[in-house]
């Protein structure tokens, strides 16, 4: 099987995804399509020594976004890391507890790869997970690692980022040309983009 993201306006991304069984969990065409999703997270991660700073980093990926209807998440827990990866596969994740606590950051996503946006989310968070063999976890976070699973874990509920966009008229437009100025100046950006005909209606 080979993986594809899917493109901003299919359905599949605002699918609400199915949990796995450890039975399913087990099965070899699982297990591959978890290769295939940490295949392309290593692939477009763009970090360390070859890090290109006029690309983005891709540090999480949830299945819809390939097309794979099941509650499967690959995050890079180094986030805030430019030279370093942490990634793990959590399978099911559930938010179990988050702070009242917000704290606003830019994000974006590879569905939306031209498109970025100021998001409120908690600060501190708990989820609970399995890992790919389906040994249960509980993960305590904080920061960006607390803000990417949200992100994610918003992926397998059928949400994009800009759902919670304050104005999605506004929206920030970034062509692949000007990622590397965007870095420098996402607070004064002013090349926008309406995102309310991809919002659920």
């Amino acid at each position: 099987m080979k993986l594809q993201v899917l493109k901003a306006d299919n359905s599949i991304l605002r699918t609400h995804c199915e949990e796995l069984t450890r039975h399913e969990l087990r099965l070899n065409a699982t297990q591959e399509i978890i290769e295939e999703l940490l295949d392309y997270v290593f692939g477009t991660n763009n970090k360390g020594a070859q890090r290109d700073r006029s690309h983005s980093m891709t540090v999480g990926l949830s299945a819809n976004q390939m097309g794979i209807t099941k509650r499967i998440s690959i995050v890079d827990l180094a986030v805030g890391r430019k030279n370093l990866s942490d990634i793990h596969v959590l399978i099911n994740p559930e938010i179990v507890w988050q702070s009242k606590t917000l704290v606003e950051h830019v994000e974006g996503c590879v569905n939306l790869p031209n498109i970025w946006g100021s998001i409120k989310r908690s600060k501190r968070i708990k989820v609970k997970a399995w890992d790919r063999s389906g040994n249960e976890m509980l993960l305590t976070l904080s920061g960006w690692p607390a803000i990417l699973l949200q992100h994610e874990i918003g992926h397998l509920n059928g949400e994009l980022f800009i759902d919670k966009l304050e104005n999605p008229t506004k929206a920030h437009l970034v062509e692949k040309t000007d990622y590397k100025i965007y870095r420098r100046n996402k607070k004064t950006w002013s090349k926008y983009i309406d995102v309310t005909p991809l919002l659920p209606h």
